[in-house]
């Protein structure tokens, strides 16, 4: 199961999840990537001044293209 978990890219097709080992280290590595990707998200919000080292929202104003009635954001 090492291969299938520790590859750049996840692969669910090659999970054997009758067993449970192989199951466990399947959503272990799943969440990992999603934990790296979160803290990443984040450090760049942080970065950006959006919010602060706990969390917080520190901009609540919206861009002016977002204040357009017209603006087509493609919904």
């Amino acid at each position: 199961m090492a291969d299938v978990v520790q590859g750049a890219r996840l692969n669910v097709e090659a999970v054997d999840f009758d067993d449970p080992a192989q199951e466990e280290a399947f959503e272990e590595a799943w969440i990992a990537i999603g934990m790296e990707k979160v803290r990443e998200d984040f450090r760049r919000l942080r970065e950006m001044g959006i919010v602060d080292e706990e969390g917080r929202q520190l901009k609540t104003d919206l861009p002016p293209d977002m204040l357009d009635d017209s603006a087509d954001f493609g919904g």
